[in-house]
């Protein structure tokens, strides 16, 4: 049943599609039959979409997370921890468990991870496709190592998705360029105001008032509802940074 689903979804919504068709044919197979039915009814009919709900951007975000951990052909244990710490903070243990269950099946298949990009960016925000590539980081260095495998997949990844150089390097920044642990064991840094920004020490006020409403309005926590309470949360402190670099370089310039 749940590769019959998945073969539908994939038919109706791509290889995203048939990742939610796969979760839906487990959930009939569980048990409840006749309320999961119903359910799987809407689930086949509804396309991937960014307004959808919370466990379709997620299982979206479980096709990423296989491909990170299968990069450089180890799937470690604190990797796994690490994906499951994150789940506890946004679903209940029994969804948590089958969210898990349904990631050590997609490790088990080959995916087109350029195709399923493709998919996301087509229908995601610039915001959320942000935020998962950010929580991918940390993911990569769940086991404190950066591994060059790891690296490249990410760099990738952050390319299908439409990410700028720019993005990736301020999310670079942030995990490898000091010592401080963000929400999900990743480090952070904010010593460099205008690398916060994305700028140089060059740039005029004009260019620097640009920027912070540039990255004030693409990073906004309220556009990453679907990723679930943690990652706002992460975002929120994202956000916040971008505000305190902002205000001290107006500080150090006297701007107002």
């Amino acid at each position: 049943m749940k590769w019959l689903l998945g073969g539908l979804g994939w038919a109706t919504g791509g290889p995203i599609g048939a990742i939610i068709g796969f979760a839906v044919g487990s959930a009939i197979q569980k048990g409840s039959k006749d309320g999961q039915e119903q359910m799987s009814e809407k689930q086949r009919s509804r396309r991937y979409s960014d307004t959808g709900s919370k466990q379709d951007v997620m299982t979206a975000l479980l096709i990423l997370i296989a491909a990170i951990m299968k990069s450089d052909n180890v799937a470690k244990r604190v990797e796994l921890d690490y994906v499951k710490r994150f789940l506890l903070k946004n679903y209940d243990e029994e969804e948590t468990l089958e969210m898990l269950h349904i990631l050590r099946e997609v490790m088990k298949q080959d995916y087109d991870v350029h195709a399923v990009c493709h998919q996301i960016r087509l229908n995601t925000s610039h915001t959320t496709r942000y935020h998962m590539v950010d929580f991918l980081f940390g993911l990569a260095q769940a086991d404190n190592e950066f591994n060059p495998a790891e690296e490249a997949m990410l760099k990738h990844i952050a390319n299908w998705l439409g990410l700028s150089p720019q993005d990736y390097g301020g999310i670079y920044f942030r995990h490898l360029g000091g010592h401080s642990h963000n929400s999900y064991g990743g480090t952070t840094e904010s010593k460099d105001p205008y690398k916060v920004l994305g700028i140089e020490s060059t740039a005029t006020d004009e260019e620097v008032k640009k920027a912070y409403r540039k990255l004030a309005l693409k990073y906004h926590p309220d556009k990453v509802e679907g990723l679930g309470e943690e990652i706002k949360r992460n975002a929120e402190t994202q956000f916040r940074e971008i505000q305190e670099a902002y205000e001290s370089i107006k500080k150090m310039r006297g701007m107002k």
